[in-house]
């Protein structure tokens, strides 16, 4: 008897051993599960942000053609507005 009581103090303190490492290790998976959750949260957000700060370049850059377009168009009519006038002085020339 008296020889397994140095093995069965020593089997003891492993499984101490064992039982403190497990809690430690639960305890990190713990702390590491909950840094993960507000990871994933703060990529959701961000995907959110993204797709709607695409959203509005989207609609910037179609106001901005739209606005162009205007623009253009306008100019056209002015130049045709001039070239009939033009026209009307050499038509009165003659």
């Amino acid at each position: 008897m008296n020889d397994l009581t140095p093995i069965i103090t020593d089997l003891k303190g492993k499984i101490e051993t064992l039982v403190k490492l497990h809690q430690q290790l639960k305890q990190d998976n713990d702390k590491l599960s909950a840094e993960n959750a507000g990871l994933l949260k703060t990529v959701e957000e961000q995907k959110a942000t993204i797709g709607s700060l695409e959203k509005n370049n989207q609609e910037l850059v179609q106001n901005k053609n739209e606005e162009q377009n205007i623009i253009i168009t306008d100019t056209k009519l002015k130049i045709n507005e001039l070239v009939q006038e033009i026209d009307d002085c050499i038509a009165l020339l003659k």
